[in-house]
């Protein structure tokens, strides 16, 4: 039995999923069926099918297929052809899938900013004995039509509460949070922390004592901040304080007067 939980947030997106007809170079299949809507997909267990659809959002139709070959198992690329209200494509996404890939495209607001980004997972691998998702954000703010790409990695992904979007990946007694900023061009990297538990009563299996850190990522610079400023910010921000809540915080890094990384 695992001495710890998971903490684990999902989001809810519209899935889509197994391959079919591919449709013309430049044109939105519209005879898809809608795409399944509630579906996990961040998540360390979920899974969903890769199934042709079509799902709209924001005034704008999103056609899901994937590709594949008779040989391989699974889809081996996802494509995603936007078109506007008159059935113009305004772009056209395409994905490279691993066979480990657990499920399909889906729309969701995961920034909380009003608007459904486009998330597509594309494997799901251990690391320190956990799944963890390797999976792309599509993101267009305002009512721009053209999406910017991000790649992340991660077993949940969610507004941080202070204007980040934050992935939480990592192991049963580690956690990775990275924040990224969202921009005009998709995100950010600000900021990658590492939460670990420290000390555990064996009885309850209660984390006692947790310590954090932050690692210095260029994406520092757009928040105008140094890595001691960033871990003092971060590790006290609302997402790094809900990893084992009621925790104790100690510190193990000693800063030097007026160093700052």
């Amino acid at each position: 039995m695992s001495r710890l939980s998971v903490l684990v947030a999902a989001v809810t997106v519209a899935t889509a999923g197994v391959v079919g007809p591919a449709c013309p170079t430049g044109a939105a299949d519209t005879t898809l069926p809608p795409c399944p809507q509630g579906a996990a997909l961040i998540s360390p267990k979920a899974t969903s099918p890769h199934t042709d659809c079509q799902v709209r959002s924001g005034g704008l139709d999103f056609a899901v297929t994937y590709w594949s070959t008779p040989e391989l198992s699974g889809p081996r690329a996802a494509k995603v052809t936007v078109t506007d209200a008159s059935g113009e494509v305004v772009q056209t996404i395409d994905e490279l899938l691993q066979p480990s890939s657990p499920g399909g495209v889906g729309l969701a607001d995961i920034d909380g900013d009003g608007r459904d980004e486009v998330v597509i997972p594309i494997a799901r691998n251990p690391f320190n004995g956990s799944p963890n998702t390797l999976f792309s954000v599509w993101r267009a703010p305002g009512d721009r039509l053209h999406y910017e790409r991000t790649q992340m990695v991660g077993q949940a992904v969610y507004p941080s509460g202070d204007g980040y979007l934050v992935t939480n990946g990592g192991g049963l007694d580690s956690r990775d949070l990275t924040f990224y900023l969202p921009t005009g061009a998709g995100y950010t990297l600000v900021v990658v922390l590492t939460i670990e538990a420290e000390e555990v009563d064996p009885d309850t299996h209660r984390v006692l004592t947790v310590v954090c850190r932050a690692h210095q990522e260029d994406g520092l610079h757009a928040v105008d901040m140094n890595l001691r400023q960033a871990e003092e910010t971060f590790c006290a921000s609302p997402a790094a304080m809900a990893i084992w809540p009621g925790a104790q915080r100690i510190e193990i890094r000693r800063w030097r007067p007026g160093q700052q990384r």
